[in-house]
């Protein structure tokens, strides 16, 4: 049996490369980018008019000129004229291009229009480059403004759109199995007998790797009967780059996921870790290219092993890099120095930090009491005791 940290580090050492692929940027929010994004051009690309008003050479207005001639107008959008007077100006509408001759654009609220041409309100104060934004101000031509790596929220979405970037480069959404085992497990709309379980660790999986928005995933049932494992086991291994199994991993009778999945050629990589809950939890690997997650079938076990190894190692293979959390205990702890403890805690933010609260549950099949709970924290193997002021690593949900 082996350490928490040995896990987590094979885990690591095991992790495959995702393939790179070219998607339409619509369809791109939530991927991994796997390219530097360059500025096409200057940012903006002219001197823009950043208010609705007239736009004046302001020398003019220094020397006395408080009424300006109507020359034309510049909307947005449209090809750049030319002030053709000193004593002139041209209407201007925000985001147009500065005409030539102009170095100041007088907002409209400090302006008076009749008769053909703007008379500058006593109050007001002109100066060179007021309410424009000159060329090249945000960012130069050949600038990098998203780099690989970057997780494509709506705001990078809109930069790339923005440099006309119609297709993205990004990280492959893996296709992963959830497969749940066991004959005592019935689907949520059956009518259940007293003695069988409806399914819900299948569920709350899917949702925690869709919560992502990084995998693509499918949900399977396969009972305990291992001719049956060992062919749907086989067909979704075809399918499918990742296998999340829950249930079928410990020394019981039915407990045949080991066993099957060293006949379908999955080397285990390791079998049983030194933790509470969780312990029987397999790590696997098919050919090199594919991993095979088969965690305890109690429901905390499994939702811990999840966010614990699974979530976090698959993130790492596709380039997100997060930091580890941690918490303050707000209570003495105990725990097995044999093992390394998973506690369920609330965490309320405190003058900056984020205390954690133990959350009482009777024991790792009790899903209700788990739902008071934001995620958990790891109590680290070696001691009994656990202060009040304790720093951990902390898991969310």
């Amino acid at each position: 049996m082996i350490s928490v940290t040995e896990a987590e580090q094979i885990i690591l050492k095991n992790l495959i490369c995702f393939p790179v692929v070219s998607i339409p940027l619509e369809k791109a929010y939530g991927a991994i980018l796997r390219e530097d994004i360059f500025a096409d051009r200057d940012l903006p690309p002219f001197n823009k008019a950043l208010m609705d008003g007239i736009a004046i050479k302001s020398d003019a207005f220094v020397k006395g000129t408080h009424q300006f001639t109507i020359e034309g107008i510049q909307p947005a959008g449209q090809k750049q004229s030319a002030l053709k007077s000193d004593q002139g100006c041209i209407e201007i509408m925000t985001g147009a291009v500065l005409p030539k001759g102009c170095d100041a654009v007088i907002p409209i609220e400090g302006v008076e229009i009749k008769n053909n041409k703007a008379f500058i309100k006593n109050d007001v104060e002109i100066k060179k480059g007021q309410s424009i934004q000159p060329q090249g101000w945000e960012h130069k031509k050949g600038e990098r403004l998203l780099q690989f790596g970057d997780l494509l929220n709506p705001v990078r979405i809109g930069i790339a759109a923005n440099v006309g970037k119609s297709k993205l480069k990004v990280s492959y959404k893996p296709r992963v199995a959830i497969i749940s085992t066991g004959d005592e497990l019935v689907n949520i709309n059956a009518k259940i007998k007293p003695f069988q379980i409806r399914k819900s660790n299948s569920y709350a999986l899917q949702a925690a790797f869709t919560k992502t928005n990084l995998f693509e995933t499918g949900l399977f049932h396969i009972n305990d009967d291992k001719i049956a494992l060992r062919k749907k086991l086989a067909q979704i291994l075809k399918k499918f780059d990742v296998l999340v199994l829950s249930g079928g991993v410990s020394m019981g009778k039915f407990d045949f996921i080991p066993e099957v999945m060293k006949e379908l050629g999955v080397k285990v990589v390791f079998h049983k870790v030194a933790q509470r809950p969780g312990k029987p939890f397999w790590f696997g690997k098919y050919k090199n290219r594919k991993l095979v997650f088969a965690l305890p079938g109690n429901p905390v076990s499994t939702l811990v092993c999840a966010y614990r190894y699974a979530i976090p190692q698959l993130k790492r293979a596709l380039g997100v890099s997060e930091q580890q959390s941690h918490a303050i205990l707000n209570h003495d702890c105990s725990a097995s120095s044999k093992l390394t403890s998973f506690m369920p805690v609330t965490i309320i933010k405190e003058h900056g930090q984020l205390n954690a609260h133990p959350v009482s549950i009777a024991g790792s099949g009790d899903f209700a009491h788990l739902s008071q709970s934001d995620g958990f924290v790891e109590l680290p193997i070696g001691k009994n005791e656990y202060k009040k002021g304790s720093i951990v690593k902390l898991f969310l949900w």
